[in-house]
């Protein structure tokens, strides 16, 4: 049973660092933008603006 567990984790991990680094790559150019938000601007930071 902690074998069973420690290779979930270990997938999990390994799953979840694959994903975060696909979705960090950067995006191109400035020209490809679809909107003219800032490409460094986040979702939050847009929300809780004002």
């Amino acid at each position: 049973m902690r074998l069973k567990m420690t290779l979930l984790t270990i997938a999990y991990v390994a799953a979840s660092v694959l994903l975060l680094a696909i979705a960090y790559q950067p995006q191109g150019s400035g020209a490809a933008q679809k909107t003219d938000r800032l490409a460094g601007s986040s979702f939050l930071v847009e929300r809780f603006a004002g």
